[in-house]
């Protein structure tokens, strides 16, 4: 009886085995140019007054202007206007803003700032974007947009169309606002920001601040963090039991950890140059080392801990764009860090059920799924260093 019952579990086991690793192959080979075309947040930097809103915000315009939703998908070659935007992504910087005051008036329709029941209509004051055009990565552009601010207001919400993507809005500090009143959190979904005045934002509750920087912290993990998610992918594949796995992510979380809080605290920074190129190697190191080597060694965890440090300045990297709240420093960066440990944990979650769902002897999953699976993730970050490596050369 047990053996009947057990049977159609080994039959779907099959099934997937059958059918789930070549589409887990195709999907690591898929993601090899995903970094190229990966969707980041927009910031957006708001003063209020009692006189004017002004918001300097810090975008992709190529994407508004290619029409892509950004809302729908997380790599823009997904996007039925993918060419368009490759096309717009190599104009020069000059024609790039004809472009988008051409558009201005889709792109100001597209602001939903809200006064009580009146919507504020915004003015482009000047747009520009980066000159030092690196086609292969996404290019940033800033606008200044401001708008009057109705007499006798005393507050407004801001936010955008779901289809310009998420939104990091952050309120510049004033001489009269308390600094533990300053407004900083993700608006996705077209969601609108809680009301804020020239005095700042009504002080936000603790749990608020909490599930603001853990949804920023997880969400550059998943679906942004292509980097990360690879490393952590090649910390998986190096054996089949789970106590190295956990010996090699416990360091690599104390590292990144570790110069996560000392980088925000501003202590130390090391330029963004040097620290792209090393992740990628990074990369590539743990899943090749993967293939040569099956036990774990003290060396491999030495080498995972500096490069977990060096992960953790890039995460510095990201709570730098965004801004911490001086009210609740310490509280947003642990926010921040257990969203990126909660990420980690779905990746590492996510590759372990396809684990179980594939009954494999340890020799058999290390020669069909683990050295495969290591070979393509460490192609992909020996390709990744020498086109960062390459652009920093050609800058």
């Amino acid at each position: 009886m047990f053996i009947f019952k057990f049977r159609p579990f080994m039959q779907i086991c099959k099934a997937i085995r059958r059918h789930l690793l070549p589409a887990f192959m195709l999907l690591l080979c898929s993601l090899l140019p995903a970094h190229s075309h990966e969707m980041r947040p927009a910031i957006g930097d708001i003063t209020v007054s009692s006189a004017q809103v002004s918001v300097t915000l810090r975008f992709n315009a190529e994407l508004f202007l290619a029409d892509i939703d950004a809302s729908q998908i997380t790599d823009s070659d997904d996007a039925p206007t993918a060419a368009i935007y490759d096309d717009m992504r190599q104009l020069p910087p000059a024609a790039l803003r004809d472009a988008f005051v051409q558009k201005w008036p889709a792109f100001a329709a597209m602001i939903n700032a809200r006064v009580g029941g009146e919507r504020l209509s915004f003015e482009l004051v000047d747009f520009t974007s980066q000159t030092d055009i690196d086609v292969s990565l996404p290019r940033t552009s800033t606008a200044i947009i401001t708008a009057p601010m109705p007499a006798h207001a005393t507050d407004l919400r801001f936010g955008w169309d779901a289809r310009l993507g998420d939104l990091i809005l952050r309120q510049m500090a004033g001489p009269s606002i308390d600094p533990k009143n300053l407004y900083t959190g993700l608006l996705n979904n077209g969601g609108q920001s809680p009301a804020i005045s020239p005095l700042g934002a009504a002080a936000q509750p603790v749990s608020a601040v909490i599930m603001h920087y853990i949804e920023i912290g997880f969400i550059h993990i998943i679906p942004r963090g292509f980097d990360h998610i690879l490393f952590v992918l090649g910390l998986f594949f190096y054996a089949a039991r789970w106590r190295p796995l956990l010996l090699q992510i416990t360091i690599f979380t104390i590292a990144h950890s570790l110069t996560l809080a000392l980088a925000s605290r501003g202590l130390f920074s090391v330029p963004a140059s040097i620290v792209e190129p090393i992740i990628a190697a990074s990369i590539a190191y743990v899943a090749l080392e993967n293939i040569w080597r099956q036990k774990l060694h003290m060396s491999r965890l030495l080498i995972i801990f500096v490069f977990g440090l060096i992960h953790g300045l890039g995460f510095a990297s990201v709570l730098a764009e965004i801004g911490l709240p001086s009210g609740d420093f310490l509280l947003s960066l642990i926010s921040f860090n257990v969203g990126v440990e909660l990420g980690q944990i779905a990746v590492i979650a996510a590759a372990f059920m396809l684990r179980l769902c594939l009954p494999l002897s340890p020799d058999r999953y290390r020669r069909i799924i683990a050295i495969p699976a290591s070979c393509m993730i460490g192609a992909t970050g020996m390709w990744i260093v020498t086109e960062r490596v390459s652009a920093i050369l050609l800058a």
